[in-house]
């Protein structure tokens, strides 16, 4: 007896072949699959290869997952039933596609596959116009649409910061446009993919490095994106809403040249001028700058005409204003000089006048100044005679009766001087430095005392002290 029942044992190749023959009998017809396209490739004998994931952002690991393989004979099917829309779309990476095909399983790897036979143009250009209405009504509604087209445009967009991808030949148009204008151009190449899955990033992030100048160290004038043309699935990228806010919001002035002749991308209506081409894109900024340069030699021209012109103009202008002042002057001197004239002779005759009437008042004033000083001096002469005889009576008089009060004061003054009452027996006594003692209270047992006599001075000290009784019984000691 074995541990394991051979009979149920299968062999890789028929459980394979059984899970294909499972499949067949599931999907017995091809289905239609919409998904977003990952990892496409190209092989050298004309078959396409890719992965068919659910929409998820850039770079983001996918939920679900199906490889599709196109075959070259099918290719060329489905290259037909794109070419009817106009080849407004191509196969690419990030591109959402409603495809045909059948469900297979590949044996040699016991992989489930989708053989892709057909493709529906319609959904994808379907999802790409619903998807760049709702952006463009979100921009709208926020009000960036117009944001970057009132940023004021330089007057010389000299200094260039040029989104597009590296080696392109839009890079090329654009540079060798700008080259070959004779002006001094200062280009810096932010390189950004500007197809497939990863273009909207990094657009956005280069429009982001050349608004703070990051990229080349120094502000730029003007922000150019250009590529080249393609289906409108190439240019998808330019639809989408990184690409969009990144430009609306951008503080310098963004043009777009994406090479395309009919439809207008998002980034066309959010940017401040959209041209069809790169070429065309350059061209806007040479004619720019060349304007300012016509402007500024028509300027220079004036400036030129003007400085030789206005010399003459003004020379003539200031020998006729000379002209017309000296000859002004002139009248005016003449007319000040008749007034003054006129004025003197007045002055003249009102001095004579005056001086005649002051002469007459003068005279008049000096008889009655003789008149008046002989009667006052006839005056005066009386009253100091009169003056004489009074006091020669008066003045005898007078002197005896001050004799007499120089007399009497002079008893009084004896009576009350010192000396007379120090030669009575009365003496003065003071301090050393001078102080009159007239009580008791004005000495201390520690003073020394001067005692003033008729005939002399006494010094003594002050030993002991005894105040006067003040009543009828106290006693002296």
């Amino acid at each position: 007896m074995t541990l394991f029942e051979v009979d149920d044992t299968l062999t890789v190749g028929q459980l394979t072949r059984q899970l294909g023959e499972a499949v067949k009998r599931t999907f017995r017809t091809e289905v239609w699959v919409q998904g977003q396209i990952r990892n496409l490739s190209r092989s050298a004998r004309g078959h396409v290869y890719f992965d068919l994931i659910e929409p998820v952002p850039a770079g983001a690991a996918p939920k679900a997952s199906i490889a599709v393989t196109l075959f070259d004979s099918n290719r060329q099917v489905v290259n037909r039933t794109i070419k009817r829309t106009g080849n407004s779309m191509r196969m690419d990476d990030g591109v959402e596609v409603r495809i045909r095909g059948a469900v297979e399983l590949y044996v040699p790897r016991g992989q489930l596959q989708l053989n892709m036979s057909s493709i529906d143009p319609e959904f994808t250009l379907g999802r790409l116009g619903a998807d760049r209405e709702q952006l463009l009504q979100r921009l709208q509604d926020e009000g960036l649409l117009e944001a970057n087209h009132q940023v004021p445009f330089p007057l010389v967009p000299l200094r260039v910061g040029l989104i597009t991808a590296t080696g392109s030949a839009a890079q090329a148009d654009f540079v060798q446009q700008l080259a070959t204008s004779g002006y001094a151009f200062s280009v810096t190449t932010l390189a950004a993919r500007v197809q497939g899955e990863f273009a909207p990033e990094e657009i956005a992030a280069a429009v982001q490095a050349a608004s703070d100048g990051r990229s080349a160290g120094a502000p730029f004038d003007v922000v150019a994106l250009v590529r080249g043309g393609g289906a409108r699935t190439d240019l998808a990228a330019f639809d989408t809403e990184p690409v969009a806010r990144a430009i609306a919001t951008c503080p310098l002035p963004v043009i777009v040249g994406i090479g395309h002749e009919i439809d207008q991308s998002v980034a066309d209506l959010v940017a401040s001028r959209a041209f069809k081409t790169p070429t065309a894109c350059a061209q806007h900024l040479i004619e720019r700058v060349v304007s300012f340069d016509f402007d500024l030699a028509e300027r220079a021209e004036r400036l030129h005409r003007l400085a030789t012109v206005s010399p003459l103009l003004h020379r003539t202008r200031i020998d006729e204003a000379a002209q017309a002042v000296a000859e002004r002057a002139q009248t005016l001197l003449t007319l000040a000089d008749q007034r003054n004239q006129l004025a003197a002779a007045g002055l003249e005759r009102r001095v004579g006048h005056r001086i005649n009437r002051t002469n007459d008042r003068l005279a008049e004033l000096a008889t009655r100044v003789r008149l008046g000083a002989t009667g006052a001096i006839a005056g005066a002469e009386r009253r100091a005679t009169r003056s004489a005889e009074q006091l020669g009576a008066v003045g005898p008089r007078h002197c005896r009766t001050a004799q007499q009060r120089v007399d009497l004061l002079e008893a009084r003054l004896s009576a009350v001087d010192p000396a007379q009452a120090m030669r009575r027996g009365w003496s003065i006594t003071t301090t050393v430095d001078g102080r009159l003692i007239r009580s008791i209270d004005d000495i201390s047992t520690t003073d020394d005392l001067i005692t003033r006599l008729a005939d002399g001075t006494v010094h003594s000290a002050v030993t002991e002290r005894h105040p006067t009784p003040t009543s009828p019984n106290q006693e002296l000691p």
